[in-house]
């Protein structure tokens, strides 16, 4: 039986949940993850040498594990080509798919910041363009979800924003329009991917959910108290979670 170990986390912001992060990694240690999933938030106001520790921290426990990352709030829009240039060992998606092959198994992923049903108060004085952004982005990931499912056996979402409120919950009911969106949860309920990770919902007490026959997961670190580790095991026309353990 083959198993299929993916760990997430997302909003580390640097210094702020470093420790968390290190000692909930620790506890995977006798696990041995197959992929290793940063869900954006993972510094603080664009400090890019801040996310060298992190990436260290996983290297240092997990060596060759292949990273998936995706950009968060706060890695600025326009430092992008600055993170993905000083860590060019990371598996970096902006609106864009990967497939990698772990223990036979095509594993497919598409990453992105995602979208909010509302700007932020910065948002609307600084990049008022977004609000287009973020309506047209679903769209754009329907296509590459739907393009990614014909090849891969397994297909994961990865997105900063929340892609549904399900798992938001614990938050104040006033600010979900500024944490996800409902389009997007539209989007997974038709396209389907296997498995969705999300971040940004530091506050929620609802970390897993299904749309349908999707699952869904809030990897945020204060929220898990850890990093989250998601198993399961792929089989023809099926897919068989094992469990989550953070």
């Amino acid at each position: 039986m083959t198993v299929i170990r993916l760990c997430a986390a997302g909003d580390v912001h640097g210094r702020r949940y470093f420790a968390v992060f290190s000692a909930s990694l620790k506890s995977l240690v006798g696990v041995k993850p197959d992929i290793c999933v940063f869900a954006g938030d993972m510094v603080d106001e664009g400090k890019v040498d801040d996310l060298a520790p992190i990436v260290e921290e996983v290297r240092s426990k997990f060596p060759g594990i292949p990273i998936i990352s995706i950009f968060g709030n706060e890695e600025y829009h326009e430092l992008e080509a600055v993170f993905v240039k000083r860590y060019p060992d990371l598996i970096w998606l902006n609106d864009s798919p990967a497939i990698l092959t772990v223990k036979g198994v095509k594993v497919g992923f598409v990453g992105t910041r995602g979208a909010l049903e509302k700007l932020t108060f910065w948002q609307r004085r600084h990049k008022p363009e977004l609000a287009r952004v973020y309506r047209e982005r679903p769209k754009v990931l329907r296509k590459l979800l739907l393009e990614v499912k014909k090849y891969a056996d397994v297909t994961v979402l990865v997105s900063h924003y929340a892609p549904t409120f399900v798992t938001v919950r614990g938050e104040p009911e006033k600010i979900y329009p500024f944490m996800g969106s409902k389009d997007m949860e539209r989007m997974i309920k038709e396209v389907k991917p296997d498995i969705v990770i999300h971040a940004h919902a530091h506050n929620a007490r609802v970390t897993e959910a299904r749309l349908d026959s999707v699952r869904v997961y809030n990897v945020s670190v204060p929220a898990r108290h850890g990093v989250t580790l998601i198993e399961f095991v792929p089989r023809k026309n099926l897919l068989s979670f094992m469990g989550v353990k953070t």
